[in-house]
C-alpha cells in the first residue's frame, strides 16, 4: 500500500478530484482536518529534505496526468 498527501490550493477542484477517486475501487479516501494532524519533527525534516532536493523532472503536469484517466 502507498499513501499520498495532497495539498490542493484551488478548492473549486476538490469535488472533481474526489469524484474521479471515488470511481477507483482500489482507492480509499480519508479526509483530515489540518488542525488535527500531528507530524513529528523527524517527518517534517524528511519532507523538507525531499522538497529541497526535488527537481522539476520529478513532477508531472496535472493536466497531462488527468488526461491519462478514462472517466
Amino acid at each position: 500500500m502507498q499513501q499520498l498527501l495532497l495539498n490542493i490550493s484551488d478548492s473549486s477542484k476538490i469535488n472533481q478530484l474526489m469524484n474521479l477517486l471515488s470511481t477507483l475501487n482500489y482507492v480509499k479516501v480519508e479526509t483530515y482536518i489540518e488542525e488535527n494532524l500531528v507530524v513529528s519533527e523527524a517527518e517534517k525534516k524528511l519532507m523538507m529534505e525531499r522538497v529541497n532536493n526535488a527537481k522539476a523532472e520529478d513532477f508531472n503536469n496535472w493536466d497531462d496526468f488527468i488526461d491519462t484517466f478514462k472517466v
